[in-house]
């Protein structure tokens, strides 16, 4: 178990870290294994660890009640800590399953906004002055970014963070003090990344054109990973063709959406695409894996289409039970949307997983999947909010012929490859610490290739022919 502890700081050590201490900060972040809360900070906090064990990372989040958070709790790779930002404690219902849904399925919240600011600053500030971190890398700019830029200025540590898609825009809708606020403390930064190119974008809209045609080039896309290493070996066996119609008893060719129920998922697209559709799809079912806010609107939304024997709705899952409906699905489905508020996504991670079961994919470009998707070879993309192109999608998606599936099947393991964690969480290692490895060590890149096998820079996936070879 990872230990808080004093470092000598002179000391090399194996592995390409010299007793540094990181700081992690997140306002989403599970509990537990079983807490359905997006746990892609949580992954890569433990895959950049397991390639670099003399790294101490401490995460910083805020308590929950709904995932029963504690205080303080020691993990294998990181120690957590959680803080508390008002009272009653059972109000703290702002962060953890996204601020923007819960702001706009309860308004009301909008009046814990500045408590989270300041008691995120506070809890931060007094970590970094208990554990005296070289660094504090933020997840989302909203609040993260800026706490993180107040509390490093006041300790003189540096701070980097991530942006993911509305943590920024979401400053767009504060006229004239919004973009001064989002380039004030992003210039204060010591870098900056973002998880896709339109997350890149979002960013770049807030500066002048000559200066983010300077900076924009120090910014790099990096994406979340997704755990390849179990998925991968079955994700290329042979592939059965699934039927129009399955016979009798049969277990029925699957749809399947895998993601928090929540308006910027776009599932209500999904469900009228699905009844629109479901003449030239008999047989099939949609699953759709998930919980969130909006459940019972969509439960609603199903039956009054008529869809109640043809879509289950599963409730959230996780592990072995997650890994059987990627792994039974035929289609998986991305149909994530820009809302009216401009909440949106970076990149999802249940695109990647989908991806490296082998599934065929469909996606809306607006989910970020236009970074690592070309229509027809490795996936299908539609435009976002137009169930009648979602619908067609899913159409062509199930009923392709058996060699162009198994064909694109296998460009889906290959494009997955290059998301390996051991891959990107090596990337995150050497943008949050640039430079040469500790002397005798190794770099985190030597080390994820020592994991993995080799795939190509940056954010281009390999073919499967490259993988093959």
């Amino acid at each position: 178990m990872l230990q808080p502890r004093r470092v000598n700081r002179s000391a090399g050590r194996e592995g390409g870290s010299v007793g540094r201490r990181l700081v992690v900060v997140a306002s989403t972040f599970p509990a537990s294994a079983d807490d359905p809360v997006p746990a892609f900070v949580r992954d890569q906090v433990q895959a950049m660890h397991r390639l670099d064990p003399a790294l101490e990372i401490h995460v910083l989040a805020p308590h929950d009640p709904r995932s029963q958070t504690r205080g303080l709790t020691t993990h294998e790779h990181f120690v957590e800590h959680r803080f508390h930002y008002f009272w009653p404690r059972r109000a703290q219902r702002l962060a953890g399953r996204g601020i923007l849904p819960a702001l706009q399925e309860n308004p009301l919240l909008y009046g814990l906004v500045p408590f989270l600011f300041v008691g995120e600053f506070l809890a931060l500030v007094r970590l970094i002055r208990r554990v005296r971190p070289d660094l504090v890398y933020a997840h989302w700019f909203t609040p993260q970014g800026v706490t993180a830029c107040w509390a490093c200025a006041l300790t003189r540590v540096p701070f980097v963070f991530t942006t993911h898609a509305a943590d920024v825009a979401v400053w767009g809708k504060v006229p004239g003090l919004g973009p001064r606020v989002v380039r004030w403390h992003a210039r204060r930064a010591r870098s900056v990344s973002a998880v896709s190119r339109r997350s890149l974008e979002r960013l770049g809209a807030f500066f002048p054109a000559r200066e983010w045609d300077r900076r924009s080039s120090d910014v790099p896309i990096l994406p979340m990973g997704v755990d390849t290493v179990q998925v991968l070996p079955g994700a290329v066996a042979p592939l059965a063709s699934p039927s129009p119609s399955p016979a009798a008893g049969d277990v029925p060719p699957t749809i399947l959406f895998l993601g928090r129920l929540a308006e910027k998922k776009g599932v209500a697209y999904l469900l009228e695409a699905f009844a629109d559709v479901r003449g030239s799809l008999p047989g099939w079912r949609l699953v759709v894996a998930g919980d969130g806010p909006l459940l019972g609107d969509l439960q609603e939304q199903a039956t009054s289409l008529g869809l109640s024997d043809s879509v289950e709705f599963t409730g959230y899952v996780a592990g072995t039970r997650k890994s059987e409906l990627l792994t039974a699905a035929t289609v998986h489905v991305v149909p994530s949307i820009i809302t009216d508020t401009g909440d949106a996504e970076g990149l999802p991670v249940s695109l990647l997983e989908g991806l490296a079961h082998g599934r065929t994919c469909v996606a809306t470009a607006e989910s970020g999947a236009d970074d690592i998707l070309v229509d027809g070879v490795n996936g299908f993309l539609v435009p976002h909010r137009d169930a009648g192109a979602l619908g067609r999608a899913l159409v062509r998606a199930a009923t392709m012929p058996h060699t162009e599936r198994a064909a694109m099947r296998a460009e889906a393991v290959a494009t997955a490859a290059a998301f390996a964690w051991p891959e990107v969480a090596g990337r995150y290692l050497e943008w949050l610490f640039p430079g040469p490895a500790a002397a005798g060590g190794t770099t985190p890149t030597a080390a994820a290739e020592a994991c993995t096998p080799p795939v190509l820079p940056d954010a281009q996936p390999p073919t499967a022919a490259q993988t093959a070879a």
